[in-house]
Parts: structure tokens; sequence; C-alpha cells
């Protein structure tokens, strides 16, 4: 389908960079504990560059989210996924962002989540969707917002409802369900 062919091609393109910033970090920290500040400040130069890269894709994806695809999604699936999406660019922006502009991306990030899950409503609590949006937007509140109990809140209210459900879920929706308790039981 068109939407996942469009979100497969800027999360193929964002993966291999955030991981990327991740590394980078890692290997300035260890390098500045090492006593070789020359060696952590290339790694933290690489990690601007790939950072700039990361945030020129992310804006370009939400760029189109929020001229065409939310707006024109009137279903709510449709609605889920792209506001899902629209959460996730934000979320990423938010990760390796500072000062404003972190607060910036995690409030449009946060407001994304919200709406989205509001319209996830109109799906089934087994529906991979629905599921995916809960799952990500509880990785958001922990990893970003840094709200262990909201986190907690919304990965558990997934799973409950889900679990209710569960005979009827297809295999995504079961693995998002694994996720789910698995990031309860790291959380708790």
């Amino acid at each position: 389908e068109e939407r996942d062919m469009f979100s497969a091609a800027f999360k193929n393109a964002l993966t291999e960079r955030r991981q990327a910033v991740r590394v980078a970090l890692s290997m300035a920290q260890h390098e500045v504990h090492a006593g070789r500040q020359s060696q952590s400040d290339l790694a933290l130069g690489y990690k601007s560059k790939v950072a700039s890269e990361l945030q020129e894709i992310c804006n370009k994806a939400l760029s189109v989210l929020e001229s065409h695809l939310v707006a024109s999604a009137v279903d709510p699936e449709s609605k889920t996924f792209f506001l899902k999406m629209q959460g996730d660019y934000y979320r990423y922006l938010a990760e390796f962002a500072e000062g404003d502009a972190r607060a910036k991306a995690a409030t449009s990030a946060a407001a994304a989540y919200g709406a989205g899950m509001q319209a996830a409503l109109g799906l089934s609590p087994v529906h991979a969707g629905r599921l995916g949006l809960a799952l990500n937007f509880s990785v958001f509140l922990h990893e970003v917002i840094q709200d262990n109990e909201a986190a907690k809140r919304t990965a558990s209210q997934a799973y409950d409802e889900g679990a209710q459900h569960e005979g009827s879920a297809n295999d995504d929706a079961a693995l998002t369900l694994n996720l789910l308790a698995d990031n309860l039981q790291l959380w708790c």
C-alpha cells in the first residue's frame, strides 16, 4: 500500500542514522573518560553531521504529513497511521535535539501521539496500528519525556485492552502485545 511505502522509505533513511548518532555519542563519552578529548571532539563532529541529516529527513517527512496526509485522512485507520508517524518523526527529532528545539519537538510529538490515541479509539484494541501507536507513545514517554509512570499507564492500558481480545489478534498485533509486555517488565 502507498502509505506503507511512504513510511518504509523514510524509516529506512533514518534507521542507520539514528543508530550512528547513538554510537557517536557513546564513543564521545568513552573517549572523554579515557582522557582523549580530541577523539571525543571528532565523534561529536560526526554526530552533529549525522544528526543534521536526520533532522532534514524528519522535516521532509513531517512536511508531507502535516501539509497533506494527516489532514486528508478520514478513516480511523489512516488517521491513526499518519498521526503515529508524525509523532514518531517528532520523537526522532527530540531524541537528539537540545534545549528549546528538544522541548518543541517533544511537545509536537506528544500532541500527535495524543491525537492518534483519540483516532485509534475507532479501531479494535488488537488492531496493529492501535497497538503500535500505544507502544511508540509509551516509549516516547519513557525515553524522551522520562515519565515512567505515564509510559507504564499507556503501555498497560493498551496491553490490557488488547489481551482481552488476543484470540482475534493477527501476528503483528500479537508481536506488539509481546513488546508492550516486555517494556512493562523493564519499566517496573
